[in-house]
């Protein structure tokens, strides 16, 4: 049968249990109100603890990176939903006044408010047990950014590339001109850094837009950190930079900014600064150098264009095979378009994908010659090279600038000009018409103008000589084609330079031109007569030029420059150009004019006038330089003269009568003279302010001077070239200090017996020292005091034993100078007595050319193995003398067997022409 189970029960307790049950049931009836007080403040209190909660979620989440947890989120709906019944049962109980009509239903509704009152406070003891609410997100890997070939900067890339690994270096500044590929190579840096653990947190690109203020970067910043945009959108520039240090401090970054053209300070965004603790790191590109120093760039590298070898390459990449060798001819005619290119990346692009279906050498040579005659109007260059280069012009600071980087525009493609010559250009061509600065101002703002135009990539330094600038050929249409207005105006500018041309070319486009440049071709003769109301300035100059027809300037009425020079068979001057009344600046140097007529005393306006060097002048009429008020450059050195003095010419005798009349120009600021005669010189020296503003001086025929004192320069002190020639009686060249007279013995040097000197004369603008046919000196060592000598010429001084005869000279703490520390150019030429060109070994840090001809008894040069590192010494001389050379040492001999570069050795003197 089955089990029997029994439970014994208490009747006191099951009555207790009973009583307690139905006291528990009845407290749901009593006290309806205060439970819905208590509900009430259980409800505040839950909805604090919330918003506690959400706006520690919320701090969290503007941080970026970073998500709530689940579990936080899950207890944030729970409270939404608890919150709105609770407010229903409160809103319910409003309605009714806390009246219920039944007992059962005020039992159950009292129930529910004690329930939902400890749900809430259930809830909100949770919340306040959250020590985290957010979780940290893996960092979001860096999304691969387009990317075409990387050619050409292979070396620049792994330099990058080690100043990233690079504790020391956090801030790099790539910098170059437009379209040379910086862009490209920092977005290959960005995708090698996207691919690799090199342990970056944030790898965060910004493309910075010209013009942009500070909150944009935030705003381009913060996105890429994973803020919200409407939220960036709203904040203030201080709130942004709050935001972003947040996210940013304590982590190791790398900030790569594209494009700057002026200076962030990072720090205001938010940004840290990089340093060897944080391990962070900026990498910006920019077309200013300038703008490296001021980002305070740990390192700066320049982005050149491409070497031949890697243009050709960048090119044969854009260009399909099969367009080069549907014929023979079209590879020679493809590297001419390459050449044309000058290296840059963005041009060889934009012209191959051009070039790709032209099949035919017509084609190609047509291209070349559009690229030469006007690359504007070659496919894509305007609106894909020339307009991205025009950024770099457009942002110069001055128009001063821009009419400077035109002066060099004007020249041929790849031209190489003196930093001297472009700056005289510049001002006397267009500043200097307009302003009045003096000298000195003129040359230091130039120099300034110069560093800003190398700093921007407008304008490069030479490969091989720092006195030299150039300009990129692409750099040079974008010049041209903006200064016609972007074509607006076409042919306002014509610049046809060293195109071979033998005529002159379409003077039916001269209508609207203001500047016409025809410089270095073959024009022999002018025979048109072309309609330019307009034009300002015309450059014929390194021509062939050997006549003008009349009628050819009667147009020109607003002539302001006109450039003749290096014209040796232009022998006249047409008498129209004296008609053209505007004239500023005429420049005859070099050109075989015989005299100058008397009517050029009619421009009035004339400020610059160049004769330098026109050796078959004899004629200047009197009153005719003195009537030309308003010059204030006159530049005559070198220029003819006949010996017979004549009453009515400047030119004769010894220039006596040119110093008279030159005198009495009072705006002048610049004049090279030449001075043939003892008396001519001496009149000279009691006119100081004429000695103020000589640049150059030519010394000639001194022949009862047997000593030259040379202290004169003090005075004259804006002097830069120096020629002394033809003084045969000259037998010493001296100096006479101010407290003290140290006279020279025979040979021309400082007597090293008598009284030391007290303090060394310094001819600082001193460049160029040329001394001829003076066969008495025996020395030149006044030389030592013009320490920024540049060029030395000494030719045909018979009786000259030592260049410098430095053991005379002896301070008063027993030094001696070193001279020729700025030495470029060396020329000795038949100096049959020549021995020694200086007493002890010097540097030559810079010296780069060194002709020595005919110095027979010279056995050995001034140097030994220790010479400074500097440029390879190119050498002209016979090879016979060179062989028979006698050096300190072997290592001496071995050091400059590949320190001189002896190609241009003749193998005898017939071979010599000077």
């Amino acid at each position: 049968m089955g089990s029997v189970f029994s439970v014994s029960i208490s009747g006191d307790t099951l009555i207790t249990q009973g009583c307690t049950y139905i006291a528990h049931q009845a407290g749901y009836l009593r006290g309806l109100p205060n439970k819905l007080d208590d509900l009430r403040s259980a409800l505040n209190e839950l909805e604090a603890v919330r918003n506690d909660v959400e706006r520690r979620v919320d701090v969290a989440e503007h941080g970026g990176n970073v998500k709530r947890l689940d579990l936080v989120q899950a207890w944030l709906t729970s409270v939404d939903d608890s919150l709105s019944e609770a407010r229903a049962l409160i809103e319910a109980a409003n309605e009714n006044n806390g009246c219920f009509c039944g007992t059962v239903e005020r039992y159950k509704f009292g129930k529910r408010i004690v329930n939902k009152k400890g749900q809430l406070a259930e809830l909100a003891s949770k919340g306040v047990s959250f020590d985290v609410v957010v979780e940290r997100l893996a960092t979001k890997p860096a999304t691969l950014r387009p990317s075409g070939p990387l050619v050409g900067v292979e070396t620049q890339f792994e330099e990058i590339w080690r100043c990233l690994e690079d504790d020391h270096v956090g801030v790099i500044g790539l910098y170059g001109m437009g379209g040379v590929g910086k862009t490209t190579l920092l977005t290959e840096i960005h995708n090698k850094l996207a691919r690799s653990t090199i342990g970056f947190d944030y790898v965060i690109w910004v493309d910075v837009k010209r013009n942009q203020t500070l909150d944009e970067v935030q705003v381009s910043i913060g996105k890429k950190l994973g803020l919200d945009e409407a939220m960036l959108a709203s904040e203030n520039e201080h709130d942004k930079y709050e935001d972003i240090s947040r996210i940013l401090n304590g982590k190791k970054f790398i900030l790569l900014l594209d494009n700057l053209w002026e200076r962030f300070d990072l720090l205001k965004a938010g940004v840290p600064h990089p340093n060897e603790d944080n391990g962070c790191k900026i990498l910006f590109t920019t077309r200013s150098e300038i703008l490296c120093g001021q980002m305070e760039a740990h390192k700066k590298i320049k982005i050149g264009c491409l070497d031949p070898d890697k243009a050709w390459e960048l090119f044969c990449n854009k260009v399909r095979e099969d367009a080069m060798v549907n014929h023979p001819d079209i590879i020679a005619l493809a590297k001419s378009v390459v050449k044309e290119c000058g290296g840059l990346p963005l041009a060889l692009v934009t012209v191959g994908r051009a070039m790709a279906s032209k099949k035919t050498p017509q084609e190609w040579s047509h291209a070349i010659a559009t690229l030469q005659r006007s690359a504007s109007e070659f496919s894509g260059m305007e609106k894909e090279v020339l307009l991205l280069l025009k950024f770099s012009y457009d942002s110069l600071p001055n128009d001063a600038i821009k009419a400077c980087l035109l002066r060099l525009a004007l020249h041929p493609e790849s031209s190489e000009v003196t930093k001297g010559r472009l700056i005289g250009e510049w001002f006397w061509c267009a500043e200097g018409l307009q302003s009045d600065h003096d000298a000195v101002d003129y040359v230091h703002l130039g120099y300034d103008i110069i560093g800003t135009l190398l700093s921007t990539c407008l304008l490069e330094q030479a490969a091989d000589d720092e006195r030299y600038v150039r300009m990129h050929d692409v750099v040079r249409d974008m010049v041209l084609w903006v200064s016609s207005e972007c074509r607006k105006q076409k042919n306002t500018y014509l610049v046809e330079a060293e195109l071979g041309l033998q005529k002159v070319p379409g003077v039916g486009k001269w209508n609207n031109a203001r500047v016409i440049s025809l410089m270095y071709n073959k024009i022999e003769e002018i025979t048109e007569e072309p309609v330019c109301p307009n034009l300002e300035e015309l450059r014929l100059g390194h021509n062939s030029l050997k006549k003008i027809a009349p009628g050819f300037f009667s147009s020109m009425g607003a002539l302001r420059v006109l450039d003749l020079s290096h014209n040796e068979n232009l022998t006249e001057l047409p008498l129209e150009v004296c008609q053209l009344v505007s004239l500023e600046n005429i420049n005859l140097e070099f050109t075989g004019i015989r005299r100058l007529p008397v009517e050029l005393r009619k421009l009035v306006k004339l400020k610059v006038l160049d004769i330098t060097g026109t050796s078959q002048l004899t004629v200047i009429p009197r009153h005719v330089l003195s009537s030309l008020s308003a010059l204030r450059a006159l530049r005559m050195a070198s220029c003819g003269s006949t010996n017979q003095m004549q009453e009515d010419n400047v030119i004769s005798g010894g220039n006596e009568l040119l110093i008279d009349e030159v005198r009495q120009l009072s705006n002048l600021i610049v004049i090279d003279l030449t001075l043939r005669s003892d008396h001519a010189f001496s009149l000279f020296l009691s006119f100081k302010d004429l000695m103020i503003c000589t640049k150059a001086l030519c010394i000639q025929r001194l022949k009862d001077s047997t000593s030259l004192d040379i202290m004169f320069i003090e005075v004259a002190k804006n002097l830069e070239w120096l020629s002394i020639s033809d003084c045969e009686n000259l037998a010493s060249l001296s100096i006479t200090t101010q407290n003290e007279t140290q006279n020279s013995n025979a040979s021309g040097t400082i007597n090293g017996c008598g009284p030391t000197i007290k303090q060394w004369p310094c001819f600082k603008k001193l460049l160029v020292i040329e001394v001829r046919r003076c066969p008495r000196l025996k020395d030149l060592t006044v030389m030592c005091f013009a320490p920024n000598l540049e060029f030395v010429e000494i030719m045909f001084c018979d009786g000259l034993e030592k260049v410098l005869a430095t053991a005379d000279l002896v301070g008063s703490g027993g030094e001696t100078p070193t001279p020729f520390a700025k030495l470029r150019m060396l020329w000795l030429v038949n100096l049959p007595q020549l021995t020694s060109i200086c007493d002890k070994t010097l540097p030559f840090p810079v010296l780069n050319k060194v002709i020595v001809l005919s110095c027979p008894r010279l056995k050995s040069l001034p140097v030994n193995s220790r010479r400074a590192e500097g440029p390879k010494i190119k050498m002209w001389t016979e090879e016979n003398w060179w062989n028979g050379l006698q050096w300190e040492n072997e290592a001496t001999a071995n050091t400059f067997a590949t320190d001189f570069d002896t190609s241009s050795f003749f193998k005898d003197k017939s071979q010599i022409r000077l």
